[in-house]
């Protein structure tokens, strides 16, 4: 309803915003072939409002890119989350928690196509910023268990994986953070991490977490 009255008035603004939202919510419920549409919706009037390197243009481009590298297309979204970067430079302080969620995403995609070397520098970078930045400690954790996955991939042998994992999960433990936003969530992310490294005991108590924190919301 909203696409249609965003075109019924001619507004390509609105109808852009429209599309990102579903963009996103395609990826959430897995409708690969809708949220592609929706990517390809997007970019194109993208190039038609000549706002490719707008702040709007780079977020439209990232969530744009992470939808198609949900859907098994990482190697043809690299260029957008390059694209995406680019703009981020240009209109954003390094430290933006924006460029960490780049970092974090990109890392994902260049890891499905073997790109480890990148993908590792990705997972530093985003963790550098998110570090450094007050209310971003799940991103952190998040970001700790996927560069420990990525490490496994690599040599499952590696002895930096168990540190990472151990500090993902001093950070789930904190009481700090059990008030935040998206702490069920990440506690729900982390957990299949961990069981796919061996940690069930883990696993199970991150899994706990999460329910107790979706039963008191």
């Amino acid at each position: 309803e909203a696409m249609k009255n965003a075109r019924a008035a001619g507004d390509k603004n609105g109808e852009l915003t429209v599309l990102n939202e579903m963009i996103g919510y395609y990826r959430q419920t897995k409708e690969a072939e809708k949220g592609l549409e929706a990517v390809e919706a997007a970019f194109g009037l993208i190039d038609r409002l000549g706002i490719n390197r707008e702040l709007s243009a780079g977020t439209i481009y990232l969530n744009g890119a992470t939808t198609m590298k949900a859907f098994g297309k990482s190697g043809e979204a690299i260029q957008f989350y390059h694209r995406a970067s680019e703009i981020f430079k240009m209109r954003l302080e390094r430290s933006h928690p924006l460029v960490a969620g780049l970092f974090n995403n990109m890392a994902l995609a260049l890891q499905d196509l073997k790109e480890y070397e990148e993908a590792e520098n990705c997972f530093r970078q985003a963790i550098e910023i998110t570090e450094s930045l007050k209310g971003s400690e799940l991103e952190t954790a998040v970001s700790y268990v996927n560069l420990a996955m990525l490490l496994h991939e690599m040599n499952s042998e590696d002895e930096r994986i168990n540190p990472l994992m151990d500090k993902a999960l001093a950070i789930l433990r904190n009481p700090a953070y059990y008030g935040y936003d998206k702490y069920a969530f990440t506690c729900r992310k982390c957990a299949s991490g961990f069981g796919y490294l061996g940690f069930f005991f883990a696993e199970k108590e991150l899994n706990e977490r999460a329910d107790k924190a979706y039963a008191r919301a």
